[in-house]
This record gives structure tokens, sequence and C-alpha cells, in this order.
């Protein structure tokens, strides 16, 4: 009787995958990287994708699950965390971000798109009035 074995091992590869943000300023997705606390969960390629992940990057996260040839299965874990942007009338050129942090709710506040603009047209306005100064001034 002749017994013949061989152990094929590989280390899984690793790589982490940015999926886009939609709507959320590059501050507040700083702050909640930072500051935030992120929900892990599993995911394999035969898991039905969970209700927070499907809208936004269902078919995405699909297809990076699906196994490559000669793999049996894959598995990912993601993170995720629940951000509320809340607007107030009484205060109409403020964007208040909510997020969850290990101290408890942590609120963000941010101007609003139209403030943004705002402050933007006036800094270029003095901009232009300085340059103009300077040229008239011998």
């Amino acid at each position: 009787m002749t017994w013949t074995e061989g152990v094929i091992t590989r280390t899984p590869s690793t790589g982490e995958v940015k999926l886009p943000a939609y709507g959320v300023p590059y501050l507040a997705r700083q702050q909640v990287r930072e500051r935030g606390t992120w929900t892990p969960t599993d995911l394999t390629d035969n898991d039905p994708l969970r209700d927070h992940l499907t809208k936004a990057f269902g078919p995405t996260l699909k297809t990076l699950l699906l196994p490559h040839d000669q793999e049996i299965a894959r598995h990912a874990t993601a993170r995720y965390i629940r951000l509320a942007r809340v607007v107030v009338t009484e205060h109409p050129h403020r964007v208040y971000f909510v997020f969850p942090a290990s101290t408890g709710p942590h609120v963000l506040v941010l101007p609003s798109q139209k403030r943004t603009w705002q402050i933007t047209a006036i800094v270029l306005g003095a901009l232009v009035l300085l340059a103009l100064i300077a040229r008239l001034v011998p």
C-alpha cells in the first residue's frame, strides 16, 4: 500500500475596498471615521446582504463577494455607522450631523452649502478688490 499526502496552504489576501460616499461632506466623513463607533458585520457570498448595505452598496458588494476561479468561498467584514443629517428651520445656514461615538451621540455642526458658497463669493470678491487696488496704486 502506498499513501501519498500533500497539504496545500494559502494565505488569504486582504484588501481594503473604499466604497463611494453619497452626499456627506469631507469634514463630516473625516470626523465620523475618527470619532464614530462603527458596527462590524460579516459577509459571505451565500448570505443575503443586510438591509443597511443593500441600497447603496448591494451590487458592488455582491460582485466583490463572488468566488473567483479555484476559490471555494469569500468572506468579508464590513463596518457601518448610522449617520443623521439634520437641518433646522431656525438655523438655515447650518447642517447638523449626528452619529454614535463612544461617549454617546456626537453632533457636528457644519455650514450649509449655500453658506459655503456665500463665504466663497465674499472671499473671491475681496481678492478681486485687492487685486484692483494693487493695480491702481503706483
